[in-house]
């Protein structure tokens, strides 16, 4: 009896070790690693930009002709209305060009008056077979001649009398009188800007956005305007987008009518832009985010380890936006990189 149960002792401890060997062949040595799936970007972003208002219409006026500034009508800040003069120009040559232009019209006039009576009083001799016809002829012709020769005297006095008229600047718009560059008896070239006026009728902003965010901007989209030194928020819309000169694209916002903002203001233009679609990932996904080749771990569908390098961008609640050979709804690995490897197979938590 007694070496029975030896037997059975021995027996029960031979197979102690058999089942703990089967134990351990079930326990799954991979590492156990968390994941989450490549999402698009969607939505829309604000993009602020520092602008400067200034007024919708704005002109510096100069004189079409050279000469010595005769007297200024107005004074820096005035108020012009559309039309009203605000500065005279001397230019010697000009007035007696107009006067000579005016007398050669009356010239013509006078002659067209006698020759029209030398004319009536052909026919009328003629019709009694008192004169030639040829001489009636001739008379017709010399004053088809005048009429012709008075149509081109005439274009050339209104050509002169605009070209005095031209010696007076004159408001084009309602504005204030924002600077002024020459004073009285000043030479003044042609084309010389002798003052600026600032318009009245509204203001806008221009600001300038890179190339890439310009060919995503179109006229009417709306925008905020803030001032840069006191509180306020005022509505506008994007008037123009222009063609960019350089890496910068001009573009001018158009404020609503009622916007206190003074023209020379510093302000912040807010934007609301469409997003494109771009690839995301959770932060923690990003691997060496701050190094020379950042890089994500991504899973095969047999839930083998594969290394992405991606060129991470802007971040946002915890998500960054990458550019990566990957799509949406790849895995990749947010918790347990470890020391994982190209090639390790890992097992993903739920």
């Amino acid at each position: 009896m007694a070496a029975l149960g030896l037997l059975a002792l021995l027996g029960g401890c031979d197979r102690a070790p058999a089942a703990s060997q089967a134990l351990n062949a079930t326990v799954d040595a991979r590492a156990a690693v968390r994941v989450s799936s490549v999402r698009n970007s969607a939505g829309e972003e604000q993009i602020r930009f520092p602008g400067i208002v200034r007024p919708k219409e704005r002109v510096s006026p100069a004189f079409l002709h050279a000469g010595v500034l005769r007297e200024r009508l107005v004074e820096r800040g005035q108020r012009v209305e559309k039309g009203e003069p605000l500065a005279r120009l001397h230019n010697p040559a000009l007035e007696p060009a107009l006067a000579g232009a005016e007398g050669r019209v009356r010239e013509l006039d006078a002659h067209l008056a006698r020759l029209g009576r030398d004319v009536e009083r052909a026919r009328t001799l003629r019709e009694r077979n008192l004169v030639a016809q040829e001489e009636l002829d001739r008379l017709l012709s010399e004053r088809e001649a005048t009429v012709q020769a008075r149509e081109q005297a005439v274009a050339s006095r209104d050509d002169a009398r605009a070209q005095v008229d031209e010696m007076t600047l004159r408001a084009p718009f309602a504005a204030d009188v924002a600077d002024l560059f020459v004073e009285a008896g000043d030479f003044v070239a042609a084309g010389e800007p002798v003052l600026a006026l600032s318009g009245v009728d509204g203001v806008e902003v221009a600001i300038r956005v890179p190339v890439m965010l310009g060919a995503r901007l179109n006229a009417g989209l709306p925008a905020q305007v803030s001032p840069t030194l006191h509180e306020g928020r005022f509505q506008g819309r994007i008037s123009s987008v222009g063609r960019a000169g350089s890496a910068l694209v001009p573009v001018v916002v158009e404020l609503d009518p009622d916007t206190r903002l003074a023209p020379g203001e510093s302000v912040q233009v807010s934007l609301s832009v469409a997003m494109r679609s771009l690839l995301q990932v959770p932060l923690s996904a990003v691997q060496d985010p701050g190094g020379h080749a950042p890089y994500v771990l991504a899973l095969t569908d047999d839930e083998t380890v594969r290394r992405v390098p991606v060129a991470p961008g802007r971040l946002a609640d915890g998500w960054v936006t990458i550019s990566a050979p990957l799509s949406h709804g790849d895995r990749v690995v947010v918790a347990g990189q470890g020391r994982l490897q190209q090639g390790d197979s890992v097992r993903v938590l739920p």
